[in-house]
């Protein structure tokens, strides 16, 4: 079961890199909104690998906090920081033992919670289907706003795997 939701994971995260290679620097980090942040897709795609990151850094202690993220900005500013950065993921998640050890998750890191009662008990498999599930939601609301700038990102981005399985069902079905 792991290695199938490595690989679902794999294949977003290529979906990702095709997606860098259509988009220039200017697209991709958008105009500067209110408060100087910025207002493209790159800040969605950066809190995407932010959270990869997280789980690949504490992965080997098996307590992985999605909340301690670098928020490394250069990676919503500039494509090819951003495919470098996706590039190691894959790499790195590609090392990735699909065995089902328990793991210990940060769900809630409140500054006033007790750290003993922040984390619960999780699974890899589990953790692989967060993270798809995240990254589908985030790619989502990435294609909705290449589409209102009038950039098309393609049908299947930002859909996930559960509905494009689905919708070839019904393609084959006539």
């Amino acid at each position: 079961m792991s290695r199938a939701l490595i690989e679902q994971n794999l294949q977003l995260l290529a979906q990702a890199r095709a997606l860098l290679d259509a988009l220039d620097d200017e697209r991709f980090a958008g105009p500067r909104g209110d408060g100087g942040r910025e207002a493209g897709v790159g800040p969605h795609l950066r809190h995407c690998i932010d959270f990869y990151r997280c789980f690949l850094r504490d992965l080997p202690r098996g307590r992985i906090d999605y909340d301690r993220r670098e928020r490394e900005l250069d990676l919503e500013r500039r494509t090819e920081a951003a495919r470098a950065a996706i590039a190691a993921i894959e790499a790195a998640l590609g090392e990735v033992t699909p065995d089902d050890r328990r793991l210990d998750v940060r769900v809630d890191t409140a500054p006033d919670e007790d750290p003993e009662t922040a984390w619960s008990g999780s699974s890899l498999s589990r953790e692989l289907r967060f993270l798809v599930s995240h990254t589908v939601h985030h790619y989502a609301l990435i294609a909705q706003r290449l589409r209102a700038g009038g950039f098309d990102p393609g049908a299947s981005f930002g859909v996930a795997p559960s509905t494009l399985a689905f919708w070839s069902e019904q393609d084959a079905a006539g």
